[in-house]
């Protein structure tokens, strides 16, 4: 029970971080040179991958 509750999390983690991302992306939600946003989105984009794999490890080591 308490693995599907650390999936579920981190699959919000996950939505989350690409959410902003895009967030960052297509709008100018929050004032910042290009630089920085550009550093964000890939610092967002990086960690939802980094959550994913782990997510996907979790999931197959919980169904041997």
């Amino acid at each position: 029970m308490m693995n599907y509750i650390q999936h579920f999390l981190g699959l919000l983690v996950v939505v989350l971080c690409f959410g902003f991302a895009i967030v960052l992306l297509t709008t100018d939600l929050i004032e910042m040179e290009p630089w920085r946003k550009q550093l964000m989105v890939v610092v967002f984009l990086s960690y939802g991958l980094f959550r994913t794999f782990r997510i996907y490890k979790g999931i197959k080591s919980s169904q041997k």
